[in-house]
């Protein structure tokens, strides 16, 4: 049996050090191989809706003035953050978001895909639950011209153009 004095030590370093494997996070699912340049994201946040689902164009003009002139299929509006009843709680500033489904015609539609140098990009993924029944099926175009077109000081649009429907799926964040 050690000295008294010489345990003591010894059972601080090991305290210390299982408390550097906590910190340090080291766990069989950690993802070590990992791509240089890639990241870990945390979850998308749940859009909690606080508006709509409406069809009246003054709240999508008001936030996307480009839309003025068109037909609203849709919109709806909320905060991020988690489900209602949820316990969690997402701390900081509250982020708003809009989402609307506006029909522009084809021919508007195809020449803002000109204007605007639009190239194909997947179909929008993050659309609210309420309004993806109103997205068109079929080929999109996008492109950061084409969002910083509908953007403002207040809202940054990421647009999905559908040219051969002429439909225009824009999801705002105000945060």
């Amino acid at each position: 049996m050690l000295p008294h004095r010489i345990r003591r030590p010894a059972a601080g370093f090991a305290v210390v050090t299982l408390a550097l494997v906590g910190v340090t996070g080291c766990t069989p699912d950690d993802p070590v191989d990992r791509a240089p340049g890639t990241s870990m994201s945390a979850p998308a946040a749940v859009k909690v809706v606080t508006a709509g689902p409406s069809r009246n164009i003054e709240p999508v003009a008001r936030r996307f003035p480009l839309l003025t002139d068109g037909i609203v299929d849709c919109w709806a509006a909320g905060t991020l953050g988690s489900a209602p009843g949820s316990s969690e709680r997402v701390p900081g500033p509250t982020a708003y978001w809009f989402d609307a489904v506006v029909d522009v015609g084809p021919e508007r539609a195809t020449a803002w895909a000109d204007e605007y140098h639009a190239e194909p990009v997947a179909a929008p993924d993050r659309v609210a639950a309420e309004l993806r029944g109103f997205v068109p099926v079929g080929e999109f175009v996008g492109g950061q011209h084409l969002d910083d077109a509908f953007s403002s000081g207040d809202w940054r649009a990421t647009v999905y153009l559908s040219p051969s429907t002429g439909r225009v799926v824009v999801l705002g964040i105000d945060d």
